[in-house]
């Protein structure tokens, strides 16, 4: 079990030679004048049989906590309490020596990694056979590709069950069958009771695997909870680097655009249930307050379960919405039929210039509209996606 309690970490800087001078001879008591704030009064906790992701924009401090965790760094203030033994995943291959080979690696960095000699006689036939690497296991590791390295990093790094294991980017690893793989054994570390904790910035992985996403923004902890909240406070997040900010952060400034959005179903307004086959247009009435050089507006999609189902925009489709006239009402539909699994769904709306809503995002919304998707009429299918495929004999 993890438990962090009002945890802070602060970096010392210094102004110039003589404040880090001041510094050395003090012991630390006096200089160091630029001090900054990587973590801010953070509080959590991750159980037994639990897997609590961690996301955040670049420097939200999710390296640094990872850093806490794992002793590399200590503590401002706060308090930091595992239960277990750890097992950390930061860097897939860091320590194997290019010169021996896969095996002889397996053995020296098990040894580092705490196992006893009879633990690692017993895991390496498990970690080559897991990495499907039996038939390189006596080559030097200076001839293995990036992706070799990887995979038998991992299969050590997971070949026996850790009752805390904390993991820095390591989903991705391999191919998509030893991802697959990868995802099983996280699966089996929960019901074996470990208490894993993952940052990622693959947001679809998370919502797979994830019982709570924790969210971080410039060294605060700003949501803890369901992965598809977690999810979509993030893109808001995302987008809330918009106009509005760059023009006055402190001042509530009023949209250039105003909107309403309808999900039609035949003659129905906001069907909250629907059925797969059925076409349906999302519907964006808007205008103008005041000028802007160039409108895109996107449509999103999510399942229930936080993963991004589709996603598009005018933008994509080459069409430009430029030259609008201020008070002037639009109307644009996206049309398009409900090829997706029985389930339950969330349609959002982006209105943004260019591409995507990083840049100049005017709005941002998430489960706008929520509706269930149920299958009548239609053989039953695994997946997200319905295809009307035809079978020839």
């Amino acid at each position: 079990m993890i438990e962090i309690k009002n945890l802070t970490k602060d970096y010392i800087g210094f102004s110039g030679v003589m404040d880090r001078l001041l510094s050395s001879i003090s012991f630390g008591l006096l200089g160091g004048k630029i001090r900054f704030r990587a973590l801010e009064n953070i509080n959590f906790r991750c159980g037994k049989g639990e897997i609590v992701g961690i996301i955040g924009q670049n420097g939200a401090g999710k390296s640094t906590l990872l850093k806490l965790l794992t002793g590399v760094s200590q503590t401002s203030s706060g308090s930091i309490s595992i239960s277990g033994n750890i097992r950390s995943i930061l860097e897939l291959g860091v320590g194997f020596n290019p010169e021996l080979s896969g095996e002889e690696n397996v053995y020296y960095n098990g040894l580092v990694w705490g196992f006893r000699l009879d633990e690692i006689e017993e895991v390496t036939e498990r970690v080559f056979e897991f990495s499907n690497l039996n038939e390189f296991r006596k080559t030097p590791i200076k001839n293995y590709s990036s992706g070799m390295i990887m995979r038998l990093g991992f299969a050590l790094a997971t070949a026996t069950v850790p009752e805390v294991l904390i993991v820095d980017e390591a989903l991705a690893v391999g191919d998509a069958i030893f991802q697959q793989k990868s995802l099983e054994k996280f699966r089996e570390f929960k019901e074996a009771g470990s208490a894993t904790l993952i940052v990622s910035h693959d947001l679809t992985l998370l919502a797979q695997i994830c019982d709570r996403i924790i969210l971080l923004d410039k060294g605060k902890l700003i949501y803890d909870g369901l992965p598809q909240m977690a999810i979509q406070e993030y893109m808001k997040q995302i987008a809330d680097t918009s106009w509005q900010k760059k023009l006055d952060p402190n001042k509530d400034v009023q949209s250039p655009i105003q909107f309403q959005c309808k999900f039609i179903k035949a003659d129905i307004i906001n069907p909250t249930l629907v059925f797969v086959g059925d076409l349906v247009d999302w519907e964006i009435t808007y205008f103008l307050n005041e000028p802007i050089p160039q409108l895109t507006i996107g449509i999103h999609i999510d399942h229930s379960n936080g993963i991004r189902v589709y996603g598009t925009n005018t933008f994509q489709n080459d069409i430009l919405l430029d030259n609008l006239e201020i008070n002037k009402e639009y109307k644009l539909r996206f049309q398009f039929p409900i090829n997706l699994a029985p389930g339950k769904y969330s349609i959002g709306l982006s209105l943004h210039q260019g591409d995507n809503h990083t840049m100049n995002c005017y709005f941002w919304g998430e489960g706008l509209h929520s509706f269930e998707v149920e299958r009548v009429g239609i053989p039953k299918f695994t997946g997200l996606t319905y295809l009307p495929i035809k079978i020839i004999l």
